[in-house]
């Protein structure tokens, strides 16, 4: 998994979610995105996973999926829309002996891209909740007695929130955030005041698996970079969680990079236009490969690929990357 050779850098097409709390504001990041009015909440822009493999876009491997290339890729990264407040959940850790076959445990980190004014999220419990108390507000189903149970943060664009298993968590109305996680899907939810699905018919709890991973402990701290506070063309570690390394960075002219000969490295963009450049060693003397950039693309650069740039058209290119620890 850690080597993932291929012979070129890989941009994949984004696989969308339709989510009660979606709406439509995702049109702006992804040209692809499907025609409306359907509420889309997510787009996993990288995935292995069973639930949503993403597609080769570009060169000769145009059309397969990341899982045929390696099923146990084991990093997903989504865009998240949020046109409502999504489920009070909580994720489970690796050695949940509840796990469905297969899955992993979930640890998470999102960096918040959109916010509107007097956006927030749920991150962690209220100071003093117990197991007990806890228990029993959800056994009464009362609204205000069970959100008085949860913190309530408020939020901008370029926060960091770390959201380890355990944390029970929930973003709220007004945010678009990019999320890294472990390659699973598994989720619990505590509550979802009452709301129906898509489907019209009431969404599923899962509280006493729930109760059984949350954590009392107060989630570890958010953290706001600016893009301005970025060098021009260098990486800055933001966050390490479950084996990878997140990076923020901001490209300004062209960028000449290498790829890792052991390891792989996934760019999500941010913000700005651009290319992404390589020549084809398979294919000595032929034009230079391009793939373009916009917000939202996602581009996998395969462990010992060959050396490539990145071009800003104009200003700067905000960029997300990740790698192993």
């Amino acid at each position: 998994m850690a080597g993932l050779h291929s012979p070129y850098p890989m941009l994949f097409a984004a696989d969308f979610k339709e989510k009660v709390w979606g709406g439509r504001r995702l049109e702006s990041w992804f040209e692809n995105m499907p025609p409306g009015p359907a509420p889309v909440g997510e787009a996993w822009v990288l995935s292995a996973h069973p639930n949503g493999p993403t597609r080769i876009a570009n060169g000769r491997l145009a059309g397969r999926t990341l899982a045929e290339l390696c099923p146990d890729f084991p990093l997903l990264i989504k865009v998240l829309s949020c046109e409502a407040d999504l489920s009070i959940q909580v994720h489970p850790p690796d050695h949940y002996p509840r796990l469905p076959i297969g899955e992993s445990g979930k640890s998470e980190v999102w960096l918040v891209l959109e916010a509107a004014p007097g956006a927030s999220i749920i991150h962690g419990l209220a100071t003093g909740v117990t197991p007990e108390l806890l228990r029993r507000a959800l056994a009464t189903a009362i609204a205000a007695d069970i959100m008085g149970c949860f913190r309530r943060v408020p939020v901008a664009a370029g926060d960091l929130v770390p959201v380890p298993p355990g944390t029970v968590h929930a973003l709220g109305s007004g945010l678009v955030v990019a999320e890294v996680q472990q390659s699973s899907d598994t989720t619990y939810r505590l509550w979802d005041y009452g709301r129906l699905g898509i489907d019209g018919k009431p969404r599923e709890l899962h509280v006493e698996q729930a109760l059984e991973v949350v954590s009392h402990s107060r989630p570890p701290a958010i953290t706001r970079l600016f893009a301005s506070q970025l060098k021009p063309n260098t990486p800055q570690l933001v966050y390490s969680l479950a084996g990878f390394d997140v990076w923020r960075s901001a490209c300004s002219g062209q960028w000449h990079r290498s790829a890792s000969p052991d390891a792989f490295r996934v760019i999500l963009v941010l913000s700005g236009h651009g290319t992404l450049q390589w020549n084809d060693d398979e294919s000595p003397g032929s034009p230079r490969q391009r793939i373009a950039l916009r917000p939202g693309s996602s581009v996998l650069i395969p462990a010992s690929c060959p050396d490539y740039s990145i071009q800003c058209d104009q200003g700067q290119l905000g960029l997300l990357e990740v790698t192993l620890a």
